[in-house]
């Protein structure tokens, strides 16, 4: 009996231990997660105007509704929703296409893969400039290979054209710069497939293209699912290439979902009605990522 009171009472200080170690990490968690998360809750139900003096009445779902029949947020998620479905199907169908070649030996296979890791290191803000410079209207090479090919007779301001030529140019840029990202996950699931699996396909009589769709596809579901996920995750939010490319102009042509709440919040000030966007768009992420677990995975068990 003793020794049974003297082994709870060792795991029991054990996990006092324990506690008293992780304590610094969740006091942070709370100060610089938790608590912003709530506070920002409680902004999107109060009219929240810094530029108003306090105290801000509490006015319920009004900016969640204000929001969702404002046309220009309405409009900027289209814009996000083009923008992602570009970003998704450029990055993920050429980051498979590199990490199959990557899979294979070759000479100057380890060249390659050091380039191509170059997009990923740039940062964002320095990639958001190298494409301004690109698709620069007075004198960037865009316009310039464009005018060789005779596709064009004259410069053009590309982002002015229209918000589907515009919103195509940043998928682009940003398709250059996550690619290496959709490719070193694809190639680390790619080198966990067993040979075994495609000497048997072969053995049976499949050929190239019925061993990857029966043998490398269903392998690849996972790392297909946290790209996914993360794309779209890093689609929706995008800020980052707008600031630097167009910032939502002209006009709010270029106008995506998180750049327009950053600007109610940063330049209107109106803190209450871009906390209830923020909070629909997280709400819109978090759908996106249980339709891609779900139906990934339910195609898995079938």
């Amino acid at each position: 009996m003793r020794g049974v009171l003297t082994n709870k009472l060792e795991r029991l200080s054990d996990q006092w231990f324990s506690l008293v170690l992780l304590s610094p990490t969740a006091f942070l968690l709370i100060c610089f997660a938790l608590f912003p998360i709530g506070y920002s809750l409680y902004m999107s139900f109060h009219n929240v105007i810094l530029s108003r003096p306090g105290p801000y009445a509490f006015i319920g779902l009004r900016n969640y509704l204000n929001i969702i029949r404002d046309p220009v947020f309405v409009n900027s998620l289209w814009k996000t929703a083009y923008f992602s479905t570009v970003l998704l199907i450029g990055s993920t169908s050429l980051g498979l296409a590199v990490a199959l070649l990557l899979n294979k030996s070759f000479i100057g296979r380890s060249i390659v893969m050091s380039c191509l890791l170059i997009p990923w290191a740039i940062p964002k803000v320095v990639n958001g400039l190298i494409w301004k410079w690109i698709f620069d209207g007075n004198y960037g090479i865009f316009n310039a290979l464009l005018l060789k090919l005779g596709i064009i007779d004259a410069y053009k301001f590309w982002f002015a054209e229209s918000p589907v030529i515009g919103i195509l140019l940043i998928a682009i840029a940003s398709i250059w710069k996550n690619t290496p990202f959709v490719v070193l996950l694809f190639l680390a699931a790619l080198q966990t497939i067993p040979r075994t699996l495609y000497e048997a396909a072969e053995v049976d009589g499949a050929n190239g293209w019925q061993r990857f769709i029966h043998v490398t596809v269903p392998c690849l579901r996972s790392a297909l699912t946290i790209i996914l996920i993360l794309q779209t995750t890093w689609a929706i939010k995008l800020f980052d290439l707008i600031q630097v490319l167009t910032q939502g102009g002209p006009g709010d042509k270029t106008m995506v979902a998180y750049y327009y709440i950053y600007r109610q919040a940063f330049d209107y000030l109106n803190i209450g009605y871009a906390s209830a966007g923020a909070y629909l768009v997280s709400l819109l992420i978090t759908l996106l990522a249980v339709v891609y677990y779900k139906f990934l995975k339910g195609s898995e068990r079938r």
